[in-house]
């Protein structure tokens, strides 16, 4: 999953959009044609919605318009259903033909002289590789971990293979009041939060004390969120010191908010989709790690 988002005040257009070569350089003949029909407030705001997504939709390619992708390269256009969609030619597609794309989706949303655009990509998945000898079975899953969880299995330190991972789990429904960004997009710092619960919890668990956060690292978000949306955030340990535990996290979207003509729709995904994954380091006191030790 490959994502872009794109801020742009429609005022920061209009000086080119009086440039013959600019309004050629970057839109599609077909994107013209419809502001020529479109009267000169509506043709503004068409023009700059449709530029925002251009640049969203390099942002999720991971290049810029410098790498030889121009933004005619980028058609939006509106499907049967309303909804803008990305087509791409020249560079762009073959960038995306490169990515192994399958499907590039795009929203736009104006607010007064603002414009938000979002594009979300979808990619095929790779090739299986060549069988050069006997496959071996995968371990199963661990209990109460996302069946997308890509983080390695690492025992912890100090602990016998016989003992039961420790895991925590929440389950939570994006509130409205949680939208903070243009286009009702919700703040990662709320999905952080979740994260910073779970990693209480692990803490608790293996020494009695809710623990000190000392860094997170590989903070990866892969999916907007939206108001409405259902999250599943998991936590799992992957590695003890004396005093640090170090816990894999990951939240995913499960249930999806909006979709259809009416304000409450909403529809369980099929499959979960991940949303932010991160790694967190948390220190424990001496006296928490050497009573939890004496206690086994």
């Amino acid at each position: 999953m490959l994502t872009g988002v794109d801020v742009l005040r429609i005022g920061e257009l209009d000086r080119l959009l009086r440039r013959p070569w600019f309004r050629a350089y970057a839109f599609a003949a077909e994107e013209l044609d419809h502001a020529a029909l479109c009267g000169p407030s509506r043709a503004r705001e068409f023009l700059a919605g449709r530029f925002a997504a251009k640049e969203a939709v390099v942002k999720a390619l991971g290049v810029g318009f410098g790498s030889g992708v121009r933004p005619h390269h980028v058609t939006v256009r509106r499907s049967a259903d309303g909804a803008p969609s990305a087509h791409l030619s020249g560079a762009a597609a073959r960038v995306a033909t490169r990515l192994r794309l399958q499907e590039m989706r795009v929203s736009i949303a104006h607010k007064d002289e603002l414009v938000v655009a979002t594009a979300v990509a979808t990619q095929h998945p790779p090739p299986p590789p060549p069988a050069t000898h006997r496959a071996v079975p995968h371990p199963p899953k661990e209990e109460g971990m996302s069946p997308q969880s890509t983080t390695p299995e690492v025992p912890p330190a100090g602990t016998s293979a016989e003992e039961a991972p420790v895991t925590a789990f929440l389950r939570v429904r994006m509130a409205q009041h949680d939208a903070h960004y243009g286009g009702g997009l919700i703040d990662g710092a709320r999905i952080m939060q979740l994260f910073g619960d779970l990693l209480t919890e692990i803490t608790v668990r293996t020494d009695g004390d809710e623990g000190l956060l000392s860094e997170y690292s590989d903070v990866r978000f892969t999916a907007p969120v939206h108001p409405g949306d259902y999250l599943e955030a998991s936590a799992r340990l992957v590695r003890r010191t004396r005093l640090r535990r170090v816990v894999a996290l990951e939240a995913h979207r499960v249930i999806a908010a909006g979709g259809a003509d009416r304000p409450s729709a909403a529809q369980v995904l099929a499959a979960p989709q991940l949303v932010c994954r991160a790694t967190a380091t948390t220190v424990v006191p001496m006296g928490a790690a050497s009573s939890r030790k004496e206690q086994r």
